[in-house]
């Protein structure tokens, strides 16, 4: 598995975690290069990985604003820089 799709899974595990698994699926799931299993993982990245990360940080940040910004800088710190 790649280092940004490890991210990607980890983020919206995290993010089941605050927010609970169906509004996190759910916004996840809108990202339509991203294949998400019920449980978080990601099952497959169509297309740039980076983007996807990226479209999905800002979802995450649209929806839960300070929530979604305190998970990123714990996901930040367990994750390298990404490309």
């Amino acid at each position: 598995m790649t280092d940004t799709k490890n991210f990607i899974t980890d983020c919206i595990k995290a993010h089941i975690e605050v927010l609970g698994p169906v509004a996190t699926l759910a916004i996840a799931r809108k990202i339509t290069s991203l294949k998400i299993a019920d449980n978080g993982d990601v099952l497959a990245v169509a297309g740039d990985a980076n983007g996807a990360a990226e479209e999905l940080k800002n979802a995450y940040f649209s929806f839960a604003g300070e929530a979604a910004q305190a998970i990123m800088r714990t996901l930040a710190q367990k994750h390298p820089p990404l490309p």
